[in-house]
């Protein structure tokens, strides 16, 4: 009786060192509390962070994990955000304006009717991001991959599309503002060698 005890504490306690900890893929605390801190949290851990409606406009955050965090709302604004994560981050109704977010990983965000004007996106991976309505005046998409984003009527006035990856996996010409010039010399995503 005391053997199968303590053969099943032991099996358990084995089981739960091999499942992943649901705290494994949310935010450090202290990670949060520095940005609150010292308005900067570089190479920071905010994946899954609850930052609805928060002002973080001119804060610095390049390099930070913010996967599925909720951003919804938030003032961005003037944000260092290079490099960042933001795969499948809600970014809903956020001002992102003049926001500096080159070579960031946007995967599947959802940014419905977010403000992008003169934001910085040169090299951002935006494939499979929800833009529908979202405001990309003026900003920089030249070399970002917008391959199946959804950009339904977002406003797309003077934004640089240079080298972009279109929706269709097409790539924009060079010089191409406002709307993707294709080029149709370029082999389309998934067909170069």
């Amino acid at each position: 009786m005391k053997r199968s005890i303590f053969v099943t504490s032991l099996w358990a306690a084995l089981m739960l060192s091999i499942l992943p900890s649901s705290t494994t893929s949310a935010f450090k605390q202290e990670d949060l509390d520095k940005l609150a801190s010292t308005k900067q949290c570089t190479f920071c851990d905010l994946r899954k962070a609850e930052l609805a409606d928060a002002d973080l406009s001119g804060q610095r955050l390049s390099g930070a994990a913010l996967s599925g965090a909720n951003l919804s709302r938030a003032n961005l604004s003037g944000a260092n955000l290079r490099a960042t994560t933001l795969s499948q981050a809600n970014l809903s109704g956020a001002n992102l304006s003049a926001a500096d977010l080159s070579r960031a990983t946007m995967r599947g965000v959802q940014a419905p009717s977010a403000n992008f004007s003169g934001a910085k996106l040169a090299g951002a991976d935006l494939s499979k991001a929800n833009l529908a309505n979202a405001d990309l005046t003026d900003a920089d998409l030249s070399r970002a991959d917008l391959t199946g984003a959804n950009l339904s009527t977002a406003n797309l006035k003077g934004a640089n599309l240079s080298e972009a990856r279109w929706v269709d996996g097409a790539k924009c010409k060079e010089e191409s503002s406002g709307e993707c010039d294709k080029d149709v010399t370029a082999p389309k995503a998934g067909n170069q060698f």
